[in-house]
């Protein structure tokens, strides 16, 4: 029929994508942490890809947070990866934050060990009103506690010590003096690239480089 002829075949476009498999940065053990399909390996460049801290860890309590991967190069179909940040929902954030409470939010940029500028976003909940004084106080010693423990260790180390609970306890154990906070979360850690020169533990963070 002329109709039938006058057809054109549709491609199938998804029988035409190859399984990338996605594996974590050597730092972070080298595992496969997903597949994701793809057109070549030069396409997969620049992808990210976000899994939940539970995959890697074990720990299901962290189902809720995302741990953020870029995709740097591949080999073949294989895919290697850069660790570039992790996050919490807003919608576990706002829960933890109901009426008559005091949040305090504390943004700290710095510089790992091996020279990694980095930023952790943290929010902190008080059971009650807190005069300004005790605030100013609580994000003073909070951000000195970050850089301080940044400035100590390597990337991996990092993604591992922001994403676990080990940062909470550091923020709850350095502000017990001024008031005992029982709600503290990392809501984000970003990885901003690597710094030209390492001054771990600064807080401006020059001449960044995407991360490699």
């Amino acid at each position: 029929m002329a109709g039938e002829r006058g057809q054109k075949k549709v491609k199938d476009k998804w029988r035409e994508k190859t399984w990338f498999t996605i594996v974590s940065p050597s730092y972070m053990g080298g595992k496969e942490i997903g597949l994701s399909p793809g057109g070549t390996p030069e396409g997969m460049i620049g992808r990210k890809i976000e899994i939940p801290v539970s995959d890697l860890t074990g720990n299901f309590k962290k189902a809720g947070v995302k741990a953020v991967f870029l995709v740097t190069d591949c080999q073949g179909t294989k895919c290697n990866t850069e660790f570039v940040g992790h996050y919490v929902g807003d919608d576990y954030v706002r829960r933890m934050v109901r009426r008559r409470k005091e949040r305090m939010d504390v943004v700290s940029t710095s510089v790992t060990a091996d020279g990694y500028g980095v930023t952790v976003k943290a929010v902190i909940v008080t059971d009650t009103k807190l005069t300004s004084a005790k605030k100013a106080s609580i994000r003073k010693n909070s951000d000195e506690a970050i850089k301080e423990k940044v400035a100590s260790v390597s990337i991996g180390e990092f993604a591992s010590y922001f994403m676990g609970d080990d940062a909470q306890t550091l923020l709850s154990d350095v502000n017990k003096n001024i008031y005992p906070l029982k709600k503290i979360e990392i809501r984000k850690s970003e990885v901003l690239g690597k710094t030209e020169s390492s001054h771990p533990g600064q807080e401006h963070v020059p001449a960044l480089e995407p991360a490699q």
